[in-house]
């Protein structure tokens, strides 16, 4: 007979294949225990193999089917049933003999006993030779003949064991066969993600064992017994629906959930060849081989060898990869285990130092220069360090394919400091062209970094420093100083958003990395929007940016002539303005007169006073009609040459 079994994905799927017997001409009901709330999944996923007919297709029992008239109190059935169903045809069957016919329902009745009395049950029965009654004690079968009281019966007892597992059903079949065979029932569900969990073993010398290790959480109300578990690194797309639902189809809801926790130190891979991840080559035949059976003869503490391990078949399949357990596995509901899953030896692994500012920026990380030299991908997990059977540390191994590598830090080193030094950043103009109205402008940034190391101890390491731009897309420029020498550093690879150098650190020294980093800015300013007008604010930033700073183009005469223009605007304004004034101080005047006129006087001094009311009305009408309009012109034709000069500019710069 094949084997139960349950593939577990990362994601948090189950794919389960039970196995079921079917006898020739037999039909079998099965029944599926499900939560109510992976029903859809079920549905979604359903599947049966194998010569069999499916006689009864998949039902389930929605939320409500439960409910019902009768209740059965689990302490007294007999009684609630004999109560509650009076009028039902049942049969009872008592010490050999037994009579069938209509229930009429419970009797009770006093029983002396030379002390208390007993009040004895009995449930009463009308049959074809009248009324007949049984103890309760005597009834060894108590049957219920009709189909639609047994279905209330089962409605009561669903309830009572909803209340100890309130959210399970049943998805229900019938299969039948014309000869003794098997069948197979496929369906997935949601279930606990499982995990995995690596153990690096570092020995100078000898080449590094890996080992991994499934943990599997059965967290369903059902004992897994003597199932083929398989765990697989991957995520197939997965959502809840309401497939299982009765309702009137109006959602549009797809739920994508994504669990992810982070804490550990993880490093950057490279993205440039030349980086560690370029070195790591292929293994011959396609990848370090999986040890079947053990790591056998590992060297431990204290000349022991390492426990045998049995191991999973490893097999991919698209872009996923199975770990079929060697031995069936029996996960009882609500534990879980610790499966081994692979073990595996790789070329001897080299120990380096990693410093990034932001996992600490005092000290480097030690660190596994590690490569994936299965022939299968590893799936992202925790691994557990061990150098010389001594615990080194953990870290987080990412998912990697075959020939991938990773820094995998796993504790910090005390003996070499470090210390960033960060310098201002400087700006330069490098190049300037006017044309066609704008000033295009490149201006070069320059942020330089030091990093301090100095390492206390007497043994040498290999130090990969990841640095991080300021800048945006920059070129790099790298030194080493060391007692007075300076060394070009050239980049071993390339990171997303920063430069990778690896460099070795020498026992008791120190040394300086400068990291010199150059970028241009291009930017543009229109200065003129249009042919007729112009606006202050550009000719004010061509003052500023280009005159006042005594750059490359002050001297330019179309530049001096725009700016010779804009003079002439500023003191046509002006006139403009003085203008205004002057009427403003005559129309105060003119308030004067009127008052003086309406208090009275002597009739010379009233008559100048009407003389001079006229002159500054006649005054105020020219200024308004005459010079005020012919300086506005004026105004508007400097400034249309204005602009007109600034659309006409053209000068370029650059910085030899």
């Amino acid at each position: 007979m094949s084997e139960n079994q349950v593939i577990i994905y990362s994601n948090g799927i189950a794919d389960f294949q039970r196995c079921y017997q079917i006898g020739v001409d037999q039909s079998e009901r099965i029944a599926i225990p499900v939560r109510q709330d992976h029903l859809a999944d079920v549905l979604a996923s359903f599947n049966v193999y194998g010569d069999v007919t499916l006689d009864s297709p998949p039902t389930f029992r929605p939320s409500n089917e439960a409910e019902g008239n009768i209740a059965i109190n689990p302490g007294q059935a007999i009684e609630d049933l004999a109560t509650n169903l009076s009028g039902a045809q049942v049969r009872i069957d008592r010490g050999g003999d037994g009579f069938q016919g209509t229930l009429v329902g419970l009797h009770q009745e006093e029983e002396g006993t030379g002390g208390e009395p007993i009040h004895a049950k009995s449930v009463v029965v009308l049959t074809a030779d009248g009324l007949k009654r049984c103890s309760l004690r005597d009834i060894e079968c108590f049957q219920f003949l009709d189909a639609d009281v047994q279905q209330e019966i089962d409605k009561a007892l669903q309830r009572n064991y909803q209340r100890i597992k309130p959210n399970s059903t049943f998805v229900e079949m019938v299969l039948s066969a014309e000869a003794d065979t098997e069948a197979i029932v496929q369906y997935t569900l949601p279930a606990a993600a499982w995990k995995i969990s690596y153990r690096l073993q570092i020995e100078e010398g000898k080449p590094t064992a890996l080992q991994g290790y499934a943990v599997v959480d059965n967290n369903t109300d059902e004992d897994w017994t003597d199932f083929r578990v398989c765990v697989v690194t991957g995520e197939p797309i997965t959502f809840s629906t309401d497939l299982a639902e009765s309702k009137t189809p109006r959602r549009s809801h797809v739920q994508l959930v994504n669990d992810e926790a982070l804490g550990a130190v993880e490093v950057d891979a490279d993205i440039l060849m030349g980086g560690a991840a370029a070195e790591a080559e292929a293994p011959a035949g396609g990848g370090m081989r999986m040890a079947k059976r053990a790591a056998a003869g590992m060297s431990r503490s204290r000349g022991l060898s390492a426990a045998k391990m049995a191991a999973a078949e490893v097999h991919e399949v698209g872009d996923f990869s199975i770990f079929e357990a060697d031995s069936l596995v029996t996960i009882p509901a609500k534990r879980s285990t610790v499966i081994p899953v692979f073990s595996v030896t790789v070329d001897e692994t080299n120990s380096v130092l990693h410093y990034k500012h932001e996992n600490h920026a005092e000290r480097p990380y030690r660190s596994v220069d590690f490569a994936n030299q299965t022939d299968f991908s590893l799936g992202r997990g925790v691994c557990t360090v061990f150098e010389k059977a001594a615990y080194a540390g953990s870290c987080v191994i990412p998912a990697l394919k075959p020939t991938e590598s990773r820094l995998l830090p796993h504790a910090l080193e005390n003996s070499v400091s470090v210390h960033r030094d960060q310098k201002r950043q400087r700006s330069k103009v490098v190049a300037l062209r006017l044309a066609e109205g704008f000033c295009y402008t490149s201006t070069r940034q320059r942020r330089e970094t030091h990093y301090h190391i100095k390492n206390n101890k007497d043994a040498a390491y290999k130090l990969v420093l990841d640095h991080d731009h300021t800048l945006s897309e920059p070129t790099i420029d790298a030194t080493v100083v060391q007692g007075g020498e300076v060394q070009p550093l050239e980049r071993s690879s390339k990171l997303v958003g920063g430069s990778r150098y690896t460099l070795s650190l020498p026992p008791k020294s120190a040394l300086v990395v400068k990291v010199v980093e150059l970028s241009i800015q291009e930017s543009k300013v229109q200065l003129v929007r249009s042919a007729k007008t112009v606006e202050d604010a550009q000719i004010i930033w061509l003052q500023e940016n280009i005159i006042k700073t005594n750059g490359p183009l002050a001297l330019d005469e179309g530049v001096l002539d725009c700016l010779r223009i804009h003079t002439e605007v500023e003191a046509k304004r002006q006139e403009i303005q003085e203008a205004v004034r002057e009427t403003e101080r005559l129309a105060g005047r003119q308030d004067r007169l009127r008052k003086n006129i309406k208090s009275g006087g002597k009739d010379d001094l009233s008559q100048r006073w009407l003389t001079e009311l006229d002159e500054a009305e006649r005054a105020i009408q020219k200024i308004d009609e005459e010079q005020i309009p012919t300086l506005r012109r004026e105004e508007k034709a400097l400034t249309a040459q204005l602009a007109k000069a600034l659309k006409s500019l053209s000068a370029e710069w650059s910085e030899t």
